[in-house]
């Protein structure tokens, strides 16, 4: 069993602001995780997709897969899986449902501290 972390992400038109989904988590939130069970034959992309249908009804149709990205949940030694996905029309989020399930869109500007937690190194951008 592994842990793979995801996100959704959309910039606002009119603000330029950037927006993260994340958890609710006090004192700093973080990126959503779900566990991947290999021996249950499932890929690290399946299980963030199936969670984000399953688990969190996001439409899959409206996201686009754009970074895979290494993640320091803890510490510097514990690196996850991060998979980045785009928004195509932010209207469409039941962001009700989200918060119930302990989850929102939270501004980049105010995750300063989670974000310098991604790692780029020897990771490639997925076009």
């Amino acid at each position: 069993m592994s842990l793979i972390a995801g996100t959704v992400f959309y910039t606002d038109t009119e603000t330029n602001n950037t927006y993260f989904l994340v958890t609710d988590e006090v004192p700093q939130p973080n990126f959503y995780t779900v566990k991947m069970h290999r021996h249950n034959d499932e890929t690290a992309l399946g299980a963030i997709l199936n969670a984000f249908k399953n688990e969190l009804a996001l439409n899959l149709d409206n996201l686009r897969l754009g970074e895979l990205a290494g993640w320091h949940m803890k510490s510097d030694a514990d690196l996850i899986a991060l998979y980045t996905f785009e928004v195509v029309n932010p209207a469409i989020f039941d962001h009700e449902r989200l918060s119930m399930l302990g989850m929102h869109f939270a501004n980049a500007k105010d995750l300063n501290s989670l974000l310098t937690t991604v790692d780029m190194n020897g990771v490639g951008r997925l076009d």
